[in-house]
């Protein structure tokens, strides 16, 4: 396991096109733009490249919610409560596995070939231990997008 985590970060280290992708994904994601650029590299060296094909399960509904994800390209179909929505590059998903590992309530699928960035609970924990702002950041990031969330759900 850690020799695929060393090849992924040397892959990353020499992928500058991919490391200029990600980055773009996160700095333009309504969660991570107030980052600055030093915050964003740290970020994103704290998550693992995830390729897809079309039709690829990312995520199974009830299967442990344990990872954070940022989609960088391509497309991907979120589907929860028997409602469906397509996102592209820059839309996250699984903000929720940061309070903790549950139950995922969505379904994550590829709808196009792309990349994403997965962000496991305890990187982000681990970077939020070394870099206090910018896991001070995050969780106010985190607190907004949950509460524009909470007021759309009240709209339906």
């Amino acid at each position: 396991m850690g020799q695929s985590n060393d090849n992924e970060r040397t892959e990353l280290a020499v992928n500058p096109l991919y490391m200029m992708e990600g980055m773009e994904a996160l700095k333009t994601s309504s969660l991570f733009g107030q980052l600055n650029g030093t915050e964003l590299k740290k970020l994103f060296e704290a998550g693992q490249r995830h390729p897809f094909e079309d039709g690829d399960e990312l995520l199974k509904q009830g299967d442990p919610l344990d990872a954070f994800w940022v989609v960088v390209s391509g497309r991907v179909e979120i589907t929860k409560d028997g409602r469906s929505i397509e996102q592209g590059p820059a839309t996250f998903f699984g903000e929720r596995a940061l309070a903790g590992t549950i139950p995922a309530p969505m379904a994550c699928r590829a709808v196009s070939e792309g990349e994403a960035l997965r962000f496991s609970r305890s990187a982000l924990m681990k970077l939020s231990r070394e870099q206090p702002n910018l896991g001070v950041k995050m969780l106010w990031a985190l607190l907004e997008s949950a509460h524009k969330s909470q007021d759309g759900d009240a709209e339906d």
